[in-house]
């Protein structure tokens, strides 16, 4: 039974197993050798639920087939791994137990067969060894593709995670593994209203509660106004928040923050604050906030770079390049969408959890789950009033962010009362304060126009968005200009134009969302001028992705456009990967009409290979069926090396990392 769900009481009398006692000593326990050798461990915050999940498993069944093997993991959350690996791993450590020959998986680089040369058929039974009938190994593991350059060492070759040893055995690794003597407990008091103003506030009754040593309200904190989100120096505008205010524009937005000696303390507390608000109207969505006599949410007078405040508009980008007019005008047909983005929370399985202290130097550190430590500090320092080199940030493992810990979120709050109290100050969200106070992805209806002619040659290309930005600006125009760059440079046309709007409302805050701009860079954005152009072609005509015609053509082939680039023409061969990546990935009629939806396979794409892609601090790596030899750089490429920008720390694995495996 899942540790979460059995009160202590219950297991008076009873051993307890923890992950710490697999193995002694330095030894390792088969199950933890199993997933560091699968590569079955990512953030690691479940690992220990899944390694102790697998041992009662094994306890109780010897030969575990695949079925058994998933039932197994299915109560531990897990948001990284998607499950391949760790049932993989649970096959493998049951096949050692029973002292089956198991084959290794780290295999050279060279000779390798691709992983889907042929359909997809289900593992054999048997393999490595094991008894009749049962799996010992789900072979599914990602192999590189057929490669005739020499064969390398490094580049390519699997490498088994540095960190993997102290996640398998559960060494102090994520923020809330860490106390301090004397360290206090932080609760943070939120709006129950979407729009509301404070009209008064009294803590007096909170602060003699035995127990507490701060409270703090607006009435406490300077006023100073920052844009929270930790992205380049400086911080894009606009800068339209403080620590604490005495104006709520979100279900959840702050309001007082408590530091006592108990958790218990710091709750009770929280409810001998006395607030009184002025309940404002309220509005949710982006095109109703930029109506006339819509309610104003940022009124103040003082904040910074806010396009039109009277009206909720943060901030505009419109880029053109041609006359998108007249490339409509001179078009056959003229294809127009709308697609809606929807709010979605990133729901990392480790919340929202900081703890500052004073060191030995007097420095603030700031120990928390940050995608942005740098940036994060710098951004601290004013809101602070401290020098830089007076905080320290502390980035341990974090237990998933998916772009949820990219901003100042918690830590100014619990940064403030360090310094209020001199003392350590720890401070965690519930799940409830993990959707209505931290980050979400932006709401967005992104409009598509597109002009082609009887060839399905693009004429003109026009992409128009508003973006939700919620109750503060944070990454609203860094979000929506990364929509219109990766949703409008896929494709080779004379005439585009990008129009974009980015507005406030009373919803709790989006920000980054698994790459800037929407759940994936770049797919998203291609899935929906895909959508926009292909849906109707049928209908009138168009050649619908037949061999190297239709609209795919319009991709970047070999560099040689206005955009400057390095890629080669004889390494990016699109017009002869296309018709061989569309018969890997079973792209035609047959997928019609499947139960699923029209464009569903039924089997894994062949030949999965990667598309790399430099952009703005982010690197990108696409999979795709196509066999493409892009070279992702801005700078001519020397001796076969690919740069990699690894400034942010991204919390998924193989995403944004500068690991062997992405190096390539």
């Amino acid at each position: 039974m899942p540790s979460c769900l059995l009160p202590a009481a219950h297991a008076e009398g009873h051993r307890i197993l923890t992950v710490e006692g697999l193995a002694a000593g330095t030894d390792l326990h088969p199950i933890q050798a199993a997933f560091m050798e699968t590569g079955a461990i990512q953030c690691g915050y479940c690992t220990p639920g899944m390694l102790l999940a697998t041992k009662s498993l094994l306890d109780k069944e010897s030969t575990p087939d695949l079925e058994q093997a998933r039932q197994a993991l299915s109560a531990v959350l897990c948001r990284c791994t998607g499950y391949v690996k760790p049932v993989e791993a649970v096959l493998r450590a049951a096949a050692v137990l029973r002292g089956d020959p198991v084959p290794p998986l780290n295999e050279p680089p060279g000779g390798l067969s691709p992983l889907f040369d042929h359909p997809f058929e289900p593992p054999a039974p048997g393999i490595g060894g094991g008894a009749a009938g049962v799996e010992t190994g789900l072979r599914l593991a990602t192999k590189p593709e057929v490669r005739t350059e020499p064969p390398t060492t490094v580049v390519g070759a699997p490498k088994q995670k540095v960190d993997a040893l102290r996640l398998a055995k559960g060494h102090a690794a994520f923020t809330d593994d860490f106390t301090l003597p004397g360290m206090l407990y932080a609760a943070l008091l939120t709006s129950p209203h979407a729009h509301a103003r404070i009209r008064r506030i009294d803590a007096s009754r909170a602060r003699a509660l035995p127990g507490v040593h701060a409270v703090l309200t607006y009435q406490d904190l300077p006023r100073v106004l920052f844009a929270p989100g930790c992205q380049s120096y400086p911080n894009p505008k606009p800068y339209d928040q403080v620590s604490l205010d005495s104006k709520v524009r979100h279900v959840g937005d702050k309001v007082a923050v408590v530091a006592a000696e108990t958790p218990e303390i710091a709750r009770q507390a929280l409810g001998l604050i006395e607030v009184d608000y002025e309940i404002l109207s309220a509005v949710f969505e982006a095109e109703d906030a930029l109506k006339e006599n819509a309610p104003v949410i940022h009124d103040e007078p003082d904040a910074i770079g806010i396009k039109d405040a009277s009206h909720n508009l943060v901030v505009t980008i419109t880029a053109n390049i041609g006359d998108v007019e007249q490339g409509l005008r001179e078009s056959a047909h003229v294809f127009e969408r709308t697609y809606r983005l929807q709010q979605v929370q990133q729901t990392p399985i480790e919340p929202h959890v900081c703890i500052t202290y004073w060191d030995e130097d007097e420095r603030l550190v700031v120990r928390t789950g940050t995608q942005a430590p740098f940036h994060m500090r710098r951004v601290l320092a004013p809101v602070l009033g401290l020098p830089v080199g007076r905080i320290r940030i502390i980035k341990p493992r974090m237990g998933g962010g998916f772009g949820g810990k990219m901003d100042v979120i918690l830590e100014d709050l619990c940064a403030h009362l360090t310094i209020k109290t001199g003392r350590p100050v720890r401070c965690e969200f519930d799940r409830e304060q993990e959707f209505t106070t931290t980050r979400s992805r932006h709401p967005a209806a992104i409009t598509y126009r597109a002009g082609v002619d009887q060839d399905g040659n693009l004429g003109a290309l026009e992409m128009t968005v508003l973006e939700n930005t919620g109750a503060y600006g944070v990454q609203g125009m860094t979000v929506v200009n990364l929509i219109g760059m990766r949703g409008l440079s896929t494709y080779r046309c004379p005439n585009i134009r990008f129009d974009s709007k980015v507005a406030y409302t009373n919803l709790p805050v989006p920000s980054a969302f698994r790459g800037f701009g929407g759940p994936l860079p770049l797919p998203k954005h291609s899935l929906r001028l895909e959508g926009g152009i292909h849906q109707p072609a049928g209908p009138v005509g168009l050649p619908r992705l037949r061999g190297s015609a239709g609209p795919i053509r319009h991709g970047m082939h070999d560099g040689r456009d206005r955009r400057r680039t390095w890629a080669e023409p004889s390494r990016f061969p699109y017009a002869e990967c296309y018709p061989g990546g569309r018969r890997d990935v079973h792209h035609g009629p047959a997928w019609r009409g499947r139960p699923g939806g029209p464009n569903r396979p039924q089997q894994p794409a062949a030949r999965v290979c990667g598309t790399g892609r430099r952009g703005h601090r982010l690197g990108t790596g696409c999979r795709s069926g196509l066999e493409t030899r892009p070279v992702p750089s801005e700078h001519p490429p020397r001796s076969g090396h690919v740069p990699v920008d690894a400034r942010h720390c991204h919390p998924r694995p193989g995403h944004g990392r500068s690991d062997h495996q992405n190096e390539r």
